[in-house]
């Protein structure tokens, strides 16, 4: 008898007139209209992401979609190491989701440890003990984030610039972050979702100090897309930026924090150890080629000249530079004081498995600093 009660209790509440919305089908109906892979881009950059699913929820009727794990991401992008590395106990599956302006952030998953990729880099031969995180971002009405007729988004997906960037509590954001910490990046879109992954130097010896994970739209980091507090190192969203954005706690395990090693990785990263130092400034960068031998690199590099192009200036001092979705940002007057009129000089070098490109600036008699990249293939 009560197994017949509860047979009816459960028919009852499991049952639901409560259709979808014409806008959730509509929804659906694009997802299933999607294509279902989609080529992998592979991004390297030196300085001298247990499956999530998104729900759209419509009453009490939904529909859900399952992402990729990290390790499917890997596997997509060819590391199988990685793979298995996010397969692992020691891999930090975390899967939460944000949505802000046009898009939804999900953090997948992130793992740490040295030689984990099969993928080899300039900055990896330096500082071998890395930290991989997995990251989508999807349209947050379902829609493909690659555009409409294109029959796998490979070049069209990537007018869109999006940055996915560590940052430390403690620290200033626009001086530590992706750029300074030897990042990189591999991504690839499937279902019209781009799954980005993302490498720079270990974080987890950051872990007694708190950690996060900044994803958004935009190509820099800097106070008009997040807030930092002087007093409490506590880093926030700029409730009125202009950028969609999310920023993830990272859950870090404290028991794998290194004070020492963390104060000696930022006395590093400020050679000349004055809080007014900037790890981004650009004569820190410039100068510090103990570790690229940036002639040998470059022999045989050409100048793309639509890459040629005027650095632009903000209010608070920052001057940037940006071509096919690589950047840099910089202290304009340390800009300035390092280069010669007529001079180029090398600031960064990005190494993938295709080619390798360099960023220079130089500067004009009337101080008007020009940007450009060169590329070599491989």
């Amino acid at each position: 008898m009560e197994d017949k009660q509860l047979e009816q209790l459960l028919t009852k509440a499991l049952s639901s007139t409560v259709e979808p919305s014409e806008d959730l089908n509509l929804i659906i109906k694009n997802r299933v209209k999607e294509n279902k892979t989609m080529k992998p881009v592979h991004k390297r950059m030196a300085v001298a992401l247990i499956a999530a699913a998104i729900f759209i929820m419509s009453g009490s009727a939904f529909a859900a979609w399952q992402l990729l794990s990290p390790k499917q991401v890997a596997e997509k992008l060819g590391d199988k190491a990685l793979a298995k590395a996010f397969d692992s106990e020691n891999a930090i599956q975390i899967n939460e989701s944000v949505t802000s302006g046009d898009y939804t952030f999900t953090l997948h998953g992130i793992t740490s440890g040295e030689n984990l990729s099969d993928f080899k880099s300039s900055a990896r031969d330096i500082l071998p003990d890395r930290t991989y995180a997995v990251v989508s971002i999807a349209k947050k009405d379902g829609t493909s984030i690659a555009k409409a007729g294109s029959e796998d988004g490979s070049e069209d997906y990537q007018e869109l610039n999006f940055i996915v960037s560590p940052l430390i509590k403690g620290q200033k954001p626009w001086q530590v972050n992706i750029f300074t910490m030897n990042g990189g990046y591999s991504e690839c879109v499937v279902d019209g979702v781009i799954y980005r992954m993302v490498d720079c130097d270990n974080i987890e010896m950051f872990a007694d100090r708190g950690v996060y994970l900044y994803v958004g739209t935009g190509i820099f980091i800097n106070n008009q897309t997040v807030n930092y507090n002087e007093e409490t190192g506590e880093i926030t969203l700029n409730e009125n930026s202009k950028e969609a954005g999310a920023l993830f706690d990272l859950p870090l395990d404290v028991n794998k924090a290194d004070h020492e090693k963390a104060q000696k990785y930022l006395k590093e990263l400020f050679p000349e150890s004055s809080p007014e130092s900037s790890p981004s400034d650009f004569e820190s960068a410039a100068e510090d080629s103990s570790f690229v031998d940036w002639e040998d690199k470059l022999d045989g590099a050409v100048v793309i000249p639509e890459s040629i192009k005027e650095v632009t200036c903000d209010e608070n001092g920052y001057a940037y530079y940006e071509y096919n979705g690589d950047s840099l940002s910089f202290l304009l007057d340390s800009l300035l004081d390092v280069l010669e009129s007529g001079e180029w000089k090398t600031v960064r070098i990005s190494d993938d498995d295709k080619q390798i490109k360099a960023i220079q600036f130089s500067k004009d008699e009337n101080d008007v600093i020009i940007g450009r990249t060169l590329s070599k293939s491989k």
